[in-house]
């Protein structure tokens, strides 16, 4: 019962950094709280062709290659972004994450199902780290190091009095039947009255199969409560491509938007959406969270090795994942700064703006999925919103992403 890295959660950021760990020879387990890995499903399933990449995820698992957007404004704007290339790819997000808990028991990480953890405590050399189930009083592990990659209310943050997510906007999904809705464009719906702070999608998955959700953001609905569900209903009724819909099944999520100045502790790292590694401006997480998982895993094999589980040390980490994509969150959060506080009035006039064949041209160019800045700092030039980002103090900011990404790329 005695392992040198336990990791909280056996989801992807997880068991990601398990299998890179154990791949190193450690001793490694996973405790996952639900019975099944990969349920329930709390995601669209749309990411891109680099994640599964860096996950070594079979191409197995893609259902769908979109080429481009549909950007539906408030009233009667409509963007069409269509591309001759592959923007994102929708995946059977159960099956992508079985495949990497299968990678990460492979390497030799032991994964438990059905076991939660509830506190842990240090001691003189390791942390013991209880747990529960719903079949037994739970049992307890001790470990040297501890990765909380538990999600967006993490347990193993809150024993620690980290600072949580600034915002956590709510979210509604659901996979549909929609006859005759095919073909590889995402649907996307901006209406602040429909989707406070956030935005409406559709997406293809197969021939008359598709992938649709809302969400809320609690900053610009403070009397919020509840399921978004309502507001979904009205999406579906407002807009005539969804006629004939039918909900196969439902799902949900909470997205953590912010950046958090310290994601480590001593003897402790949080990964993933446990550390708000998440695009401020999509919500997409698997991405950040593994670029994320990959940084975490480093140090603790470093850690490991040193024998240091020091704050001191491990602040490394903290170093790491921030000098490669800390200011793309940072930029991202200004730009949703921007938009919440935009009203559909100027929603409904970005799009008119944007829908010329110059602007469309730069869109499908400088696209991204993962890298949003690339796109950002093309767009803080178009007039009349240049004046936005100099407001926001932006300009210096997206020089130096815009400088970075030529480098990437």
């Amino acid at each position: 019962m005695d392992y040198d890295v336990i990791v909280a959660g056996g989801g992807p950021i997880g068991c990601f950094a398990a299998r890179d760990i154990a791949e190193q020879g450690c001793r490694v387990l996973v405790l996952e709280e639900h019975r099944e890995i990969g349920e329930p499903v709390q995601c669209s399933g749309l990411i891109s062709e680099r994640v599964l990449e860096i996950s070594r995820v079979s191409n197995n698992v893609v259902l769908n290659k979109l080429k481009g957007a549909v950007v539906h404004a408030p009233d009667k704007n409509i963007l069409n972004l269509k591309g001759d290339r592959v923007y994102g790819v929708v995946v059977d997000r159960g099956a992508f994450d079985r495949d990497i808990a299968r990678q990460a028991a492979k390497a030799g990480a032991k994964i438990y199902r059905g076991k939660k953890l509830i506190s842990f405590d240090y001691l003189t050399d390791k942390l013991i780290v209880n747990t529960t189930s719903g079949e037994d009083k739970g049992c307890a592990f001790t470990c040297k190091l501890l990765i909380g990659a538990d999600g967006f209310n993490s347990t193993v943050a809150r024993l620690l009095d980290l600072a949580p997510a600034q915002e956590k906007v709510t979210l509604f999904a659901a996979e549909v039947s929609l006859p005759g809705f095919d073909g590889h464009l995402a649907h996307i719906f901006l209406d602040h009255q429909l989707a406070p702070g956030w935005f409406g999608w559709l997406m293809p998955v197969r021939e008359n199969i598709a992938r649709a959700g809302i969400g809320c953001s609690p900053l610009m609905n403070h009397d919020w409560r509840g399921s978004p569900r309502p507001m979904f209903e009205k999406l579906i009724a407002k807009y005539p491509i969804f006629k004939g819909l039918e909900i196969l099944k439902t799902t949900g999520g909470i997205v953590p938007i912010g950046y958090l100045e310290r994601t480590y502790d001593t003897r402790v790292l949080l990964a993933g959406d446990a550390a708000a590694q998440v695009k401020p401006i999509s919500g997409g997480g698997l991405y950040l969270g593994l670029k994320g998982a990959s940084f975490c895993a480093a140090t603790a094999i470093k850690a490991l090795q040193k024998n240091d589980f020091s704050r001191a040390f491990l602040k490394t980490y903290q170093d790491a994942w921030d000098e490669d994509f800390g200011l793309e969150i940072k930029c991202g959060l200004k730009h949703r700064e921007i938009f919440l506080n935009m009203d559909n009035r100027e929603i409904e006039s970005l799009t008119g703006f944007l829908n010329k064949p110059h602007w469309r041209n730069i869109i499908l160019k400088y696209g991204d999925l993962d890298y949003h800045s690339r796109l950002a700092a093309k767009l803080s030039l178009a007039p009349p919103w240049a004046n936005r980002f100099l407001e926001n103090g932006l300009k210096a900011l997206l020089r130096g992403l815009a400088q970075a990404a030529e480098c990437r790329y």
